[in-house]
């Protein structure tokens, strides 16, 4: 889909809502709808055919070659509260939706000033672009294809690499290398590599201890393939596992052939999660499984839709999910298993191809 073709989708939902402007604060929307990928920029849509993009002189060049060939217009001038205002009202809009989640509350106080004594009114709107890239497109999809085959290689170099004596960062700091070395734009998040007991850390960072033999080691690793990211997970043992490691990874691999089996267009994240959760009941292990089944993955890390306990989402084809269960066990460690896939009408498409096998890798 062109950038023209997504901006005509916001406007058809500005109009449902009876909105006439929406501000773009978030610069991975900007990014979405006009192919800007400055650090500072605001985006102004109108309901009426007409899309201003605001930047600063950094960006003169930049903005008007990414933005070539679309429909919006570029300004170049102070990124301010005042210059909004002031194109806001040049517009003559009178009611505005903004992004409230990406925009502070001073910068707010700061525009409703400059628009006093005007008929302007603003409104905080959440999700209108995020709905849309949850659904992506086949160009889009031939990227995250890209930045999950980065992922896999960098798990398979990670097994041949990986040492006694090693420290976690050490580990990392390979990983990530190998990353940008090997053909990622960059890394969708720091690698995280966890050994021991330190595995029931579901979001530890590395550290300076050294890798054991008998430890279990998680490692977290994403790449981003010209903008779009991948997540991938996989807990080992270096050496050989015990019974009780073993079993913790047991209970998540089947947890997570659960969801896997559970992702299909028209399915409730809600419910995905809960199908989740029942493995580990089943095994008493429900309290200590403590965060989502998954989320989107696209232009950001996490993103539409969530498969968790909360989520509202419903599955619809060409989404890109994680599912990725996980136990933590203090004092002892934990596994985590996470892949990414493509909802389809039928069974969903595996994007990362890392060994996944049924008993714990050892290595």
């Amino acid at each position: 889909m062109q950038l023209a073709q997504r901006l005509e989708k916001v406007r058809a939902k500005l109009s449902e809502r009876k909105l006439p402007a929406l501000i773009v604060f978030s610069r991975t929307n900007i990014r979405y709808l006009t192919g800007f990928t400055g650090s500072a920029g605001v985006l102004i849509i109108g309901q009426d055919g007409w899309a201003w993009l605001i930047t600063d002189g950094r960006y003169k060049l930049q903005s008007k070659e990414q933005t070539r060939g679309t429909s919006v217009k570029v300004a170049i001038t102070r990124l301010t509260d005042k210059v909004i205002a002031n194109r806001l009202k040049k517009m003559k809009v009178k009611h505005v939706g903004f992004e409230g989640r990406y925009c502070t509350v001073a910068f707010l106080d700061k525009l409703r000033e400059q628009l006093k004594g005007t008929k302007i009114r603003l409104e905080s709107v959440d999700g209108i672009v995020e709905e849309l890239r949850a659904v992506k497109e086949e160009s889009e999809l031939a990227q995250i294809r890209s930045a999950a085959q980065l992922a896999d290689k960098a798990f398979e170099y990670a097994l041949k690499v990986i040492r006694p004596e090693m420290t976690e960062k050490e580990l990392a700091w390979e990983i990530e290398a190998f990353l940008r070395t090997h053909g990622a734009d960059a890394i969708a998040f720091p690698p995280i590599v966890i050994s021991g007991e330190r595995t029931a850390l579901p979001h530890g960072q590395p550290s300076d201890r050294k890798l054991r033999k008998g430890d279990l080691i998680t490692i977290d690793i994403g790449a981003i393939s010209n903008g779009y990211c991948s997540d991938l997970t996989r807990t080992i043992v270096l050496g050989k596992p015990n019974g009780e490691q073993q079993k913790l990874y047991s209970v998540v691999w089947e947890a997570q052939r659960r969801g896997i089996e559970a992702l299909t267009s028209n399915q409730k994240g809600k419910k995905v999660d809960s199908i989740v959760r029942e493995v580990f009941d089943k095994h008493g292990l429900k309290k200590l499984f403590m965060h989502g089944t998954g989320h989107g993955v696209g232009l950001e890390i996490h993103e539409a839709p969530s498969l968790g306990q909360r989520s509202k989402d419903v599955l619809r084809p060409n989404m890109v999910v994680t599912v990725e269960p996980g136990v933590y066990v203090p004092n002892l460690g934990g596994v985590r298993i996470e892949d990414m896939f493509l909802v389809t009408d039928g069974k969903p498409e595996v994007l990362t191809n890392a060994p996944n096998p049924k008993k714990i890798l050892s290595v």
